[in-house]
C-alpha cells in the first residue's frame, strides 16, 4: 500500500508530471491582427505566379470536382452533399502546393516543377495518409448525414428533382424543406469548424517541422485558440472563394485552390514561431 501511495503521490515534487496541454511539445504561436488573412492572400497570389506549377494542382482538384458533378448529376442531393463537403478534404489535397511554397521560401525557385511538388508525399509518409484518412472520414460522415437528413425531412415532397437548382427551389417552397436546409447549414458549420481547427496549418507543420499528425494537429488547434477572430475570418475567405468557384462550375478552382494553398503557408509562417526565430516576446505568444 505504501508503494502504491508513493507512486501516486511522490515525495519529491519534481517527480510530478505536469498536465499535458496544447503548449506541451508545440512551438509558440504568435497573436496576429485581424487583417492578416488578407495579407496572406496577397502574398499567396504573388507566389502563385512565381511557381505556376501550382496551377497543375488546381487543375487536378477542379477535374476531381467536375468528375463528382458528372457522376452525381442525376442525384442533385448527393451533388450538393459532395460539393459542399469538398472543403473538408482540401487541406490534405494542398500538400503539393504547400511543398512548392516551402521550396520558394528556401530559394529553390529553379526547381519548382510539378514532380518536385509531389516529393513531399513519400517524405511525410504515414502521417499524411493518416491525416487524409481522417478528413476523408469526416467527408463521408457529412455526405451520409446530409443525404439522409434531406431525404427524411422531405420524403414525399422532393420527388425526383432533375437539377441542383430544382432541388433547392423545391426545398425552399415548403416549411419542412426550409427546416432541413437550416439543419444542413448548422451541422455543416459545426463540422467545418471542427475540420478547420484540426487542419488549418497541419500540412505546413508536417512539411516544415516533420511533425507527426497528432503534433501537427495540436499546432493547428493552438493557432486557432490564440487567434480565433483572424482564423474565423480566414475560414470565411476560403469559403467565399470556394463559393465563387462553384458559381463558375469549379473552373475558377484552377486558380483559387493553389492561391489558397500558397496563402496557407504564409499564414503558418506568420503564426508559428520558427525554431531559428529570435526569442518571441511574451505579448506575442501569450
Amino acid at each position: 500500500m505504501d508503494n502504491l501511495i508513493k507512486r501516486r503521490y511522490p515525495e519529491d515534487s519534481d517527480e510530478i508530471q505536469p498536465r499535458q496541454t496544447l503548449d506541451s511539445g508545440t512551438p509558440p504561436v504568435r497573436r496576429i491582427s485581424g487583417d492578416a488573412p488578407l495579407r496572406w492572400l496577397v502574398e499567396g497570389w504573388k507566389d502563385l505566379w512565381r511557381a505556376p506549377a501550382g496551377l497543375a494542382h488546381g487543375l487536378l482538384v477542379a477535374a476531381l470536382g467536375l468528375g463528382i458533378l458528372w457522376l452525381t448529376w442525376g442525384q442533385p442531393w448527393l451533388t450538393m452533399a459532395l460539393i459542399s463537403g469538398f472543403l473538408l478534404v482540401g487541406p490534405a489535397l494542398a500538400v503539393g502546393v504547400n511543398e512548392l511554397a516551402r521550396q520558394l521560401e528556401h530559394g529553390d525557385q529553379g526547381n519548382l516543377s510539378i514532380p518536385q511538388s509531389f516529393r513531399a508525399l513519400p517524405a511525410l509518409g504515414s502521417s499524411l495518409w493518416l491525416f487524409a484518412a481522417m478528413l476523408a472520414a469526416m467527408f463521408l460522415i457529412w455526405t451520409g448525414y446530409m443525404a439522409l437528413w434531406i431525404g427524411v425531412m422531405n420524403v414525399g415532397v422532393l420527388g425526383q428533382p432533375g437539377s441542383l437548382g430544382e432541388l433547392l427551389g423545391t426545398m425552399l417552397s415548403t416549411t419542412r424543406g426550409i427546416v432541413s436546409l437550416i439543419g444542413v447549414v448548422v451541422a455543416g458549420a459545426a463540422l467545418a469548424v471542427a475540420a478547420f481547427a484540426l487542419s488549418v496549418v497541419t500540412v505546413p507543420a508536417m512539411l516544415d517541422r516533420r511533425a507527426g499528425v497528432v503534433d501537427a494537429m495540436a499546432i493547428s488547434l493552438k493557432a486557432l485558440s490564440r487567434n480565433p477572430i483572424p482564423m474565423l475570418a480566414w475560414a470565411a475567405l476560403i469559403t467565399a472563394l470556394f463559393g465563387l468557384s462553384v458559381l463558375t462550375a469549379l473552373i475558377a478552382l484552377i486558380l483559387v485552390f493553389p492561391w489558397i494553398g500558397f496563402a496557407m503557408w504564409h499564414g503558418y509562417r506568420e503564426m508559428v514561431v520558427h525554431d531559428e526565430d529570435p526569442k518571441t516576446s511574451e505579448s506575442e505568444t501569450s
